[in-house]
Formats: structure tokens, sequence, C-alpha cells
């Protein structure tokens, strides 16, 4: 499917799997993120809003990429202490 979006006034066709909403509302806080970038930053030219609001999106997306690593190593942490509690109390099989 083709969805149109909107950013900083210029069209763009965008073809997509799904019906688009997703794609919808990215367009919409990216061109949110981008106006407010502009706003702050008066003298920058449109170039210099779109890369210094991509570097401000990419520090995001690590900070997260981070924190999940975090989540995932204290769930395996959590998950190897329950395997051990459970070893120590279940009988051993006996092989054959």
């Amino acid at each position: 499917m083709n969805v149109q979006i909107s950013i900083r006034g210029r069209q763009f066709n965008v073809r997509t799997t799904d019906d688009g909403a997703s794609i919808r509302r990215m367009a919409e806080e990216l061109d949110n993120r981008l106006s407010e970038q502009a706003g702050r930053a008066r003298s920058y030219d449109e170039h210099s809003v779109a890369v210094i609001t991509a570097l401000n999106l990419m520090s995001e997306l690590h900070l997260y990429r981070q924190q999940l690593a975090e989540k995932i190593e204290t769930i395996e942490r959590d998950m190897e202490a329950v395997i051990s509690s459970l070893e120590s109390v279940l009988p051993v099989a006996k092989e054959d």
C-alpha cells in the first residue's frame, strides 16, 4: 500500500505492508520533532535541523537499546537463579 505523508511541508509517498497508520504516526512525530528543533535554533537551515534531530533520535535509540540489554541481563540472571534453585531441590535423574 502507498501512503502519503507530509514532513516539514513536503509530501512523500511511502510504501508499506500494513494499513499505513503507524507510518502516519511516525511521520507526524518526526514532523513535530523537526519543527521543535527548528524553533529552538532559528539560524539553522533545514539540513542542519534534520541532522540534529536525527542525532537526537539516535541518542534515544541507543539509550533504549542499552536499557533493553540491561533488562535482558537481569532476566537471564533471574532465570539462572531459578534453574539453580530448582535443580537443587529436584531429584537427579538416573541414566540407564
